[in-house]
């Protein structure tokens, strides 16, 4: 058991970089404290990932949404993904984050805008994280559309079945756990 990808933990570390800098140059937001990494084993249902928000934010109702990475596009059409990430947004706060993050104002009553301001958040924190991982000197990952659920993602998540462990991540903001990010990502080469 365990990861097979020797290099998890400094995927995590490159999640973290690429969230600090994506919220100082968005809207200067700041952490409460140092984000807290812990590696925690992968827990499995029908070959995905769980995904449930409500366990993050002490059974307090939560947005989740997530974006898989694949090595190739023919991977992608395949649905063999190399990587998942999840984004877990406290949903008192979702409306709040997005205007911190200067984005329009979300209607907090309107079901599907939150979702879809998850969505959003999701998809520009994988495309950042993305980044962190191709400027480290990884292939370019292909990534796929997000998918967002509020409280649990019942399908479950794509993520490569050679992993075992992922990493999860909560970022205290104004001295809360307002957002956590899970991420799981198999071996990914390095360029040539």
């Amino acid at each position: 058991m365990g990861a097979r990808n020797k290099d998890l933990e400094k995927f995590a570390d490159l999640l973290i970089k690429g969230m600090e800098g994506i919220f100082m140059e968005r809207g200067e937001i700041k952490f409460s404290k140092v984000p807290e990494k812990i590696c925690v084993p992968i827990v499995e249902y029908q070959k995905k990932m769980q995904a449930d928000g409500m366990e993050k934010f002490k059974n307090e109702p939560a947005y989740v949404s997530s974006v898989n990475y694949f090595l190739t596009a023919a991977d992608m059409a395949k649905k063999k993904a190399v990587g998942a990430l999840i984004v877990y947004v406290e949903q008192a706060y979702m409306a709040r984050m997005m205007k911190n993050l200067k984005y329009p104002p979300v209607d907090d009553e309107n079901e599907n805008a939150l979702l879809d301001s998850c969505g959003t958040l999701c998809n520009i924190l994988a495309g950042r994280f993305k980044s962190e991982i191709a400027s480290a000197g990884y292939i370019e990952l292909e990534m796929s559309h997000f998918s967002t659920y509020r409280n649990t993602a019942v399908p479950g998540v794509d993520f490569c079945s050679d992993e075992y462990d992922r990493y999860t991540i909560n970022f205290i903001i104004e001295n809360e756990k307002r957002l956590v990010i899970d991420m799981s990502m198999g071996v990914v080469p390095l360029r040539k």
